[in-house]
């Protein structure tokens, strides 16, 4: 690629990223003055400031074109910044936070039952909050009750080294086949992100969550996106934003016995919007409540990108997990 032709592109990320981070900032006008803690306002808490982003996990997943299932384990923490300085989010009733999210696999039917990892999802950004708080509800510790809209920057990949097809090869001859070679092929891509949170008690569900989410060609941290090779042969999807960018999640509060709560959740691509999707859906319940309390995540999905590696692959994938979240 000519010199001029990469610089070009460079500036004209940089611009889209000015340009979006503008655009989405708008609303911002409305957060920006000093929020005075009236009587009705929660009163700050000495809370331990490390919380789960994510859902962290520790399950059992198959997918459809594997063989045998494997162990499915997710690490997400979130930490505010400038907590003390913000006031606890209190001042302009916004904070920035700083997260992470990674996920990996334990495949028990290879040799030396290897661990992979799968996902890398460092995170910077700031959150919003609404002007009228919830009684009793508290900034940060209790989000998922409160609405709020997040703006951010992050860097989304498998931590994986074959980018090239003497790699691939050689991790053929190691592993023993092109399919068990697929999972160390490098993918990698910087986003821009921008997600709202809102409550929907009034319309029968517990709460709503919308994404988006435009990747960077050339980004901070991956300095070149990585979703496809020459070498892998041809496809029709090549692009990470063909089957991702477009997020809706619906959460379901109900609790009933065992039961805590369903989710149903719709991806899809910004490019080809539409063209190609992926369904999940999610049921919690806490079996033996009264004993261990452990809560379960039934989950099962079809689509594309379960597997960051292979995103571009429409498969179905069913779990069984044990799922905690902090502030919940």
């Amino acid at each position: 690629m000519p010199d001029w032709i990469y610089v070009a592109k460079k500036m004209m990320n940089r611009a889209i990223f000015v340009l979006l981070i503008t655009i989405l900032g708008q609303p911002i006008a409305g957060y920006g003055e000093e929020a005075t803690q009236g009587e009705g306002a929660p009163k700050p808490r000495s809370l331990p400031l490390l919380a789960s982003d994510e859902p962290n996990v520790l399950g059992w997943t198959r997918d459809h074109y594997e063989r045998q299932g494997f162990m499915d384990f997710t690490l997400s923490v979130r930490y505010p910044l400038l907590y003390d300085t913000m006031q606890e989010g209190y001042r302009y009733n916004m904070l920035p936070f700083f997260s992470f999210t990674g996920r990996m696999g334990q495949y028990f039917d290879r040799h030396s039952s290897p661990v992979v990892t799968k996902r890398f999802n460092p995170k910077l950004f700031l959150r919003f909050y609404e002007n009228s708080h919830v009684a009793g509800k508290s900034l940060w510790s209790d989000d998922n009750g409160l609405d709020y809209y997040d703006v951010g920057y992050a860097h989304e990949s498998n931590g994986q080294h074959v980018d090239s097809l003497a790699l691939f090869n050689s991790a053929v001859a190691s592993y023993g086949t092109p399919e068990i070679a697929q999972d160390y092929i490098s993918r990698g891509w910087d986003y821009l992100g921008y997600k709202r949170h809102l409550q929907m008690h009034e319309h029968g569900l517990d709460s709503l969550d919308a994404e988006l989410r435009y990747f960077l060609h050339h980004g901070l941290l991956q300095l070149t996106s990585e979703e496809y090779n020459a070498w892998e042969g041809p496809r029709s999807i090549t692009r990470i934003s063909q089957v991702d960018g477009l997020r809706l999640k619906l959460n379901f509060g109900f609790h009933r016995d065992w039961f805590r709560g369903a989710s149903l959740s719709v991806t899809t691509g910004y490019n080809d919007f539409a063209r190609h999707y992926t369904l999940r859906a999610e049921l919690g319940f806490t079996p033996l409540s009264d004993f261990l309390g452990v809560p379960i995540m039934l989950w099962g999905q079809t689509g594309y990108n379960n597997n960051i590696a292979q995103y571009y692959r429409r498969a179905w994938a069913v779990g069984l997990a044990a799922s905690f979240e902090t502030f919940k």
